[in-house]
This record gives C-alpha cells, structure tokens and sequence, in this order.
C-alpha cells in the first residue's frame, strides 16, 4: 500500500490586510460606523472631521446631519443640493451650506439655532449666516426661512414683487390678514382698503411650506458623497470628500500615561491600542487614495461626461482602470463599492461610470449617447424629407458608430419618436 502526500500552497491574508481590504470596501456610512466602534473600544482612538480647515468630533449631532440626500426619490435635499454643485463658492461656505440643508424640515424651514450649529462646527455664526443665505437664494424661494415671515419676504424679494406696504402687512400684521380683519388693518395704516385687499391676495399666492411639494418619506436613504469632481483654473480634479473621511487621531492624554506609566502590563495593553490605532489610520489612508486614484482614472476615461453631461458617457470596464492604475480588478471594484461622486450634474453611484456597450453592434457608444444622437438627426432634419432609420444609421457611421438599421429603430420607439412617415411634412 502506497500512500501520496498531495501538498497544496496556500495563500492568506493576514488579518492586518484583511482589515486594509475591509476598510477600502467600507462605504462612508459603514467607515463611519467602523471607527465609532473602535473608539468604543480603544481608549487612544479620537475620530474627527474635518470641516474647512476645522475638525469636528463624530457623534450624532454631528455626523448625521452632514449627510446628502442621494436617493432616486426626488426630495427637496436634492433638488437644493443639485442646484448647490453650480455656484461657484469658497470649499467651506459650500459644506456649510450643504450642513444647513440638511437640518431643513420638510416643510424647507430652518428651525436650528444658529450659535448651537456654529459651536458643534467650530466656526462663527457669521460663516453660518453665510452659508444660510446661500441656501435662501436657492430654489423653491422660501426655503431656509427661519419663520412664516421671513419664508413670504423670501419669495417676494426673490419674484421682484415686493413692495413696502407688503413688507409692512407682513412683518406687522399677518396675524391681522390671517383673520380677516382688512378693515381695521386699513384704518391702523391709514390705506385704503382697496390697496391692503390686493396686497393680501398677493400674500395669500405664496407658499407658506415651499418644501412640502418635495418627497420627504421615510424611505429616504441618506449618503455622504464620497467624492467630489471640481473644476480649477479650467481643469477638472478628483478629491476625496472632507465629510466621508473620518479622521483618527491619538487621545494625547493616553500617550502621556504611556511615558509615564511604570506598570508593564498597562504600557503592554496601550502598546497594543497604540499599534492598532496607527494600522486604522493607514488602511484609511490608503482607502482614501486608492479611492482618489480610481475617482481620477474615472475623470479622466469619463471626461466628455464631466465636461458635456449624462449624455456623453462611454463604455467602461473595471479592468480598463485596473490597467490605467496598474491594480487588480478586484481592488478596483472594492474601491467603488456603494461609492458615490458629486459633481456639477448631479450625485451619483460610482458604478455609474461604467456602462455596457451595446450587445452585438460595433460601437464604443453607450445607449444613452446613441439615442441622444438620433435625437438631435431627427430635430434637425427637414420635414420634407425625414430620415429613415437605414439613413440614421448611414450617418451614424460617419460619426464613428456601427450599428444596425434595426437597433436605431429600437432607440427611436424607445423615445417615442415617429418613424419617417409619422414626422414627414407636407407642403401647402
């Protein structure tokens, strides 16, 4: 009887990499709730946020309401945060007026206290001021109203409609119109009753909850952006959001009982929380430049999406960045996982960047890009003689795409566009 040894090499992470490739698929959500846990637990562990140049303590208070609305639901945190991503503004007035939408109702009023905000940012309240008129000046006018008052005067100021006699009602006598009473409110101002009855119905046409046509369910997931695409000096940069990163440090009182302490067992046990606070910090290090490298390939195999829009996105594979960065595909794909970016055009899931091609047809084109194309051909060809869709092809092909007759009839029922009988013109 003749025994084999069948010897096989097996490779396995160590725990400490194992940790490393955990962080880096960690969204910020899960990071967050990560290094809370650890700091439960490891007494040297203090985790920050920065915050234009100021770091804030995690906590509830803070952390949570930091957070961007980025559900397919349309809610009124999207609606203001994507209209946010087009004003140009200092980094920090643009995170603090984000904060600020955060904390809105769902009626779009701001009911927090100015000085309580400031202090758990650490910043003054003018800054917060700053970042509350940025947030009135945004759209539906009336959000960011501290009260039923300043919500009306938002709206009219902002519609050119605003009168003195208006403001007058407003400020003094709301209480008055809202019961009716036009007539003492007519004797009081010594105006006549005809001009208080215009101006009421005027007020009675604003919208005292600007944020109650938004949905606002319970459902809403929040996200933090991990990623943000800014354009600087006309070149577009990939950075890695200030809000999604948690910052450790060591609690200095810890490291001083560790100079100090002459107890072996206790400078053992700090040793220990001392080594695994400095791993922590470097696997989220180099999370955050893994993610900032992948975001940057990103931007720059995507560019045409960044500078033109939705419309002009590209097929993109994992591997295409693999290559780009020189990593494995698997690093790749942990390092978008439930990721997302913002930029000018919007929140979005980083696997958005990398869609299909087309099944069966020769093109780098995505759908979205070819129906956009077809779109245009068919606004601008002349009536009389519409294109077909074997002709819509043909002209496909001198731009670079190679697809059938048949896909372009596809697209084109798609978007409920007539085939060249249905658009052609008649002349009279």
């Amino acid at each position: 009887m003749r025994l084999a040894l069948d010897t096989k090499q097996r490779m396995g992470l160590s725990p400490g990499l194992r940790q490393s490739v955990e962080v880096l698929q960690m969204d910020s959500q899960e990071l967050g709730q990560y290094v809370d846990r650890l700091s439960e637990e490891n007494p040297l562990i203090e985790v920050q946020y920065l915050l234009g140049g100021s770091r804030v303590k995690s906590g509830k208070s803070s952390q949570h309401l930091l957070q961007y609305a980025a559900s397919p639901r349309h809610n009124l945190q999207d609606h203001l945060l994507s209209q946010l991503s087009l004003l140009t503004l200092p980094t920090t007035e643009r995170i603090i007026a984000a904060y600020l939408i955060g904390c809105l109702d769902n009626n779009g009023y701001f009911a927090e206290q100015v000085e309580e905000i400031a202090a758990g940012l650490g910043v003054g309240c003018q800054d917060i001021e700053a970042g509350l008129r940025c947030v009135q000046s945004l759209e539906p006018y009336g959000v960011g109203a501290r009260n039923l008052q300043e919500c009306l005067v938002l709206q009219l100021e902002h519609s050119g409609r605003m009168t003195p006699l208006l403001r007058m009602l407003i400020e003094r006598h709301l209480e008055q119109l809202g019961g009716n009473q036009l007539v003492r409110v007519a004797k009081e101002l010594k105006t006549p009753l005809k001009s208080i009855q215009e101006s009421c119905n005027v007020i009675k046409s604003l919208n005292p909850r600007p944020g109650n046509t938004f949905d606002n369910g319970e459902s809403t997931v929040y996200i933090v952006p991990d990623v943000f695409i800014m354009q600087k000096n006309g070149f577009y940069e990939a950075a890695v959001h200030p809000l999604s990163c948690p910052q450790i440090t060591l609690a200095e009182n810890y490291r001083r009982l560790f100079s100090l302490s002459g107890d072996e067992e206790t400078r053992r046990y700090l040793r220990e929380k001392n080594e695994q606070a400095s791993w922590i910090m470097k696997c989220i290090e180099d999370r955050k430049a893994t993610l900032c490298s992948v975001a940057g390939a990103i931007l720059k195999l995507q560019r045409s999406f960044f500078e033109r829009g939705q419309d002009y996105l590209v097929p993109l594979t994992l591997g295409r960045i693999a290559e780009e960065l020189v990593l494995h595909e698997s690093t790749v794909s942990r390092a978008i996982r439930g990721k997302y970016v913002q930029c000018v055009w919007g929140t979005f899931e980083l696997k958005y960047f990398f869609p299909s091609g087309i099944a069966g047809e020769d093109t780098d084109w995505t759908p979205d890009a070819l129906k956009r194309i077809i779109r245009d051909l068919i606004e601008g060809e002349d009536k009389r003689a519409a294109y077909s869709d074997r002709r819509i092809a043909e002209l496909l092909l001198e731009q670079g795409a190679v697809i059938s007759r048949r896909t372009v009839a596809k697209y084109r029922e798609s978007m409920l566009i007539a085939s060249a009988p249905g658009r052609r013109e008649y002349p009279i």
